[in-house]
């Protein structure tokens, strides 16, 4: 294999590594301590880093120097998206196994009548989750509906827990809230592609 066939392949592999982290040039190369130029040279196929950072890359990414230098007939983005989808579902089904827990505890032990709130605490801790995992892998689209389902979680439980129908205005609150969240999104998004 050539030099030059080294450079496209390494900057093919980048790319796609970066991408399937959701991650910006300017960002992976904060990670990485380097320039965004220099990372933005790396894959246009102009320059390729020596030997110790593609180790270092590819030691931050998870994968091989060979994976990084050879040309790839699977993608990336699928083996991450697979495995960082599995452990955020794990870490969720965990949270409401432990509400299972505590809704049998509740119930049989204590017989407590509205044991069942056990699961509607369950969704703003399963947001918290989802949340951490959405700005760590998944992106914008994944954290935006994992903090509307943390605010409208919130809401319900204030609403079921304090058992007063009275408090139908909450939900007017929410309304408001959510459009507040949609355009802060919104507005980033814009601001991001600038």
């Amino acid at each position: 294999m050539t030099q030059e066939e080294i450079k496209i392949n390494f900057s093919k592999n980048l790319i796609a590594l970066r991408k399937s982290r959701n991650l910006t040039q300017l960002a992976l190369a904060e990670k990485l301590n380097y320039s965004d130029k220099a990372v933005s040279k790396w894959e246009v196929g102009t320059v390729l880093p020596d030997v110790e950072t593609i180790s270092n890359i590819a030691d931050f990414f998870g994968v091989t120097i060979n994976d990084l230098i050879y040309e790839k007939k699977k993608k990336f983005e699928n083996k991450f998206f697979k495995n960082n989808l599995f452990i955020t579902s794990a870490t969720i089904f965990a949270v409401f196994f432990v509400a299972s827990i505590v809704f049998f505890v509740l119930s049989s032990a204590f017989h407590v009548d509205r044991s069942w709130l056990s699961f509607l605490v369950a969704i703003p801790v399963s947001a918290i989750v989802l949340i951490v995992f959405s700005a760590l892998w998944f992106g914008r689209k994944w954290l935006y509906v994992a903090i509307t389902i943390l605010f409208w979680g919130i809401l319900l439980n204030i609403y079921l827990f304090i058992f007063n129908f009275d408090l139908w205005f909450i939900f007017i609150v929410g309304v408001i809230g959510q459009i507040l969240i949609t355009f802060s999104f919104m507005i980033k998004s814009i601001r991001a592609k600038r």
